[in-house]
């Protein structure tokens, strides 16, 4: 028996589309979120997708919508798409601090 969408935890993705990627590579990132957040038991509700030219405003419209709605994971391809844009405070440690949520990162190994 799987889980229905509404018994699944809601979880966000985000990542940076960088100027080398195809719309079909940006839609397979995505499809590839989804899958991975699935698989831990979350139900993917938007993925964020940051454009280089206007960083970090996808970011902080997920940092608004996690804090609205109160998601608790945000899922994304490899670390470096929460790498730090300035200031020096990593976009993983922003999350923390001003949303309590986490990053359940798609390359990385099961807690």
């Amino acid at each position: 028996m799987t889980d229905s969408p509404a018994q699944l935890t809601p979880a966000v993705g985000y990542l940076r589309q960088y100027p080398s990627m195809t719309r079909v590579e940006l839609d397979q990132a995505a499809v590839q979120l989804a899958v991975f957040a699935r698989r831990r038991g979350f139900v993917l509700r938007k993925v964020f997708v940051e454009q280089l030219a206007t960083d970090p405003a996808a970011f902080d419209a997920l940092v608004h919508m996690v804090k609205q709605r109160e998601i608790p994971v945000i899922v994304v391809p490899t670390d470096a798409h929460l790498s730090a844009v300035g200031g020096g405070e990593t976009k993983a440690r922003r999350l923390e601090r001003e949303t309590g949520a986490y990053a359940l990162t798609v390359g990385a190994s099961p807690p």
